[in-house]
């Protein structure tokens, strides 16, 4: 009979399994056996939005030691795998194991990037000591990935709750606990965490307010994954992949680009319709005109982009076009109604043709959104721009070749 033979009846009821090794960094996945049925597992994890990524204010404590120093990574998150398998009488083995990732800043900007980086275990096993309390209708104590780290955890088969103790190590022989042994050390646990928590939320309240003060509104932030590159042009040497939700310094916007401060002396460009900007900057980056703004009174520029044209018209279908959002400002209906729409619309196509072919990546198109009730969306070829702007297209002919939806937007109805 082998030493661990007595402790099999144990491992039905409740099962942990870990391994780390310091000089092998990966994520093993531990596990637990639950005697309640699976759909009431599911809805329990789902409450303890286990499903669900979260975000890592801080590594240490939570990833097992590596090659590269923690302090030089930010933007840590991680997302639970969790599997659930059958078991003897009835009974469910949960197994998860938590991917971290984390930004990595090296001082050569062309190394930064995001990595995944091994648990150590702390998560997935108070993930399963939260969902032991759940399932016995005890009160749940916050995630560990709230609170600043404690100890970090050693890979072990949790026993705690059972008559076998538990048992820390490959080697280690079994430790009897009693329960009230058992339920005091958990106790302090949880109040321990609780503190930390309240630090924590406190220390990044303080982090928050210091942002704020720094740069209030000279942040933009990333809508979706998007490349950075050095120079505003998507030809140029790419930098790296920025992620949903962060943020950059803001440095200065032209042409559907903005020059972003990425970390010390490092610059990149992104795409400007990639970035959501403050009040504050949106000014920055809209036409300055003052004759366009002199003759229609009626209409401002709210915001300008270069995307890939967003419909079906053949002309335009899946290429890039400089799109112009338009809010109307006035209630004068002579100067916001259809006939000054069309008049509009027109000034616009000649003054963006004339700023698209400075720039370094021209689009084949022009679209003029108009953000209003009545809507309206315009768009014309480049091409076509440049024939009515020298004369080739008369005014009519140029119209019957641009994109005018509905029609009775920019038009005049004959009664």
């Amino acid at each position: 009979m082998t030493p661990l033979a007595p402790l099999r009846p144990f491992f039905s009821i409740l099962l942990t399994l870990a391994i780390f090794t310091p000089s092998r960094a990966q994520t093993i996945p531990y596990a637990r056996s639950f005697a309640q049925p699976r759909p009431q597992i599911e809805e329990s994890l789902k409450s303890l939005q286990a499903y669900s990524g979260q975000k890592l204010p801080i590594l240490e404590g939570f990833v097992a030691s590596g090659s590269k120093p923690l302090d030089r990574y930010e933007r840590g998150f991680y997302q639970f795998s969790i599997e659930l398998l059958p078991a003897d009488q009835g009974a469910t083995v949960v197994r998860l194991s938590a991917k971290i990732t984390a930004w990595y800043a090296d001082r050569d900007v062309a190394k930064s990037g995001y990595e995944v980086l091994p648990s150590n275990g702390r998560l997935e096993l108070d993930l399963l000591d939260r969902l032991q309390e759940k399932l016995a209708g005890r009160p749940v104590h916050p995630p560990a990935s709230s609170a600043s780290p404690v100890e970090m955890p050693h890979a072990k088969l949790d026993l705690s709750g059972t008559a076998g103790g538990a048992i820390s190590g490959p080697s280690a022989s079994p430790i009897a606990k009693t329960p009230n042994e058992v339920a005091e050390i958990r106790n302090k646990r949880i109040i321990e965490e609780r503190r930390v928590q309240q630090l924590s939320s406190e220390l990044q309240n303080l982090r928050e307010i210091q942002r704020n003060q720094a740069h209030p509104q000279s942040l933009v932030t990333v809508k979706s994954s998007v490349p950075i590159y050095s120079k505003p042009s998507d030809n140029a040497r790419l930098l790296f992949h920025a992620a949903a939700n962060d943020e950059f310094e803001f440095l200065d916007a032209a042409d559907g680009w903005v020059h972003i401060e990425i970390s010390g002396d490092a610059r990149g460009y992104i795409q400007e319709g990639a970035v959501l900007l403050p009040e504050r900057l949106v000014a920055k980056t809209l036409p300055t005109d003052a004759a366009l703004d002199a003759r229609f009174k009626g209409f401002r520029i709210d915001h300008q982009e270069s995307s890939l044209f967003p419909g079906d018209w053949a002309p335009l279908k899946g290429k890039a076009v400089k799109i112009y959002t338009v809010q109307p400002v006035s209630p004068d209906p002579r100067e916001t109604g259809p006939a000054a729409r069309l008049n509009f619309t027109l000034a616009l196509f000649q003054q963006a043709s004339i700023e698209v072919s400075e720039a370094s990546s021209k689009p084949e198109g022009v679209v003029v959104i108009f953000d209003a009730a009545d809507g309206g969306i315009a768009g014309a070829t480049l091409a076509d721009i440049h024939s009515y702007a020298d004369g080739s297209l008369t005014r009519d002919q140029f119209l019957a070749r641009c994109r005018l939806d509905p029609d009775e937007a920019f038009r005049v109805q004959n009664k």
